[in-house]
């Protein structure tokens, strides 16, 4: 009897230790607040915050090896290259045929940006929007995305990115991502 009760107990202590809380989640669900960022220039109704991402640092500080030019500029370039590191690992092979491997984490994600970095080159070049606007945007989704590369359940935020039929739909995905810097 006391195995039994001893077990059950041990059990307990282990759900409880386990299970997360809800103020630590890093992704959260919230369909009451709004976004006031202006990342869609053609559309002027404001979707909900469906995802909410907490940040514990500061990606400014963080270099990278190399630093590649950004068009739009230094803070933009810091984050960008971040998010290549993030993203893109590089496995070097030693035996056999010279020549490396590149993997993409989360290439949903990966490509969407790429995506959305493609567009506002265009965007920027044509003089559409303001370097401003982009630099806002971008550093935006620059942070959700070096964000989700380290969150575990990115399903939702992914399945909403492989429905996504333009680069206006993916930046509503991201205009609905939502960060809390502590």
């Amino acid at each position: 009897m006391k195995k039994i009760i001893l077990a059950a107990f041990s059990l307990l202590i282990f759900i409880s230790s386990s299970a997360q809380q809800s103020g630590d989640l890093a992704m959260r669900t919230n369909e009451n607040k709004t976004d006031n960022l202006d990342i869609n220039p053609s559309s002027a109704i404001k979707p909900h915050i469906k995802y909410t991402l907490e940040s514990y640092g500061n990606s400014i500080n963080i270099k990278t090896a190399f630093q590649d030019e950004h068009y739009l500029g230094d803070t933009i370039s810091i984050k960008w290259n971040l998010f290549l590191k993030n993203y893109k690992r590089v496995y070097e092979q030693t035996v056999g045929l010279s020549g490396s491997t590149v993997e993409i984490v989360k290439p949903t994600v990966f490509n969407a940006v790429s995506k959305i970095n493609n567009y506002y080159k265009k965007l920027f070049k044509n003089g559409t929007l303001s370097k401003e606007t982009l630099v806002a945007n971008m550093s935006h989704i620059l942070d959700c995305a070096n964000l989700l590369c380290y969150e575990d359940d990115t399903k939702k935020i992914e399945y909403d990115i492989k429905n996504a039929k333009d680069p206006n739909d993916i930046l509503q995905v991201f205009k609905s991502i939502e960060i809390i810097y502590h």
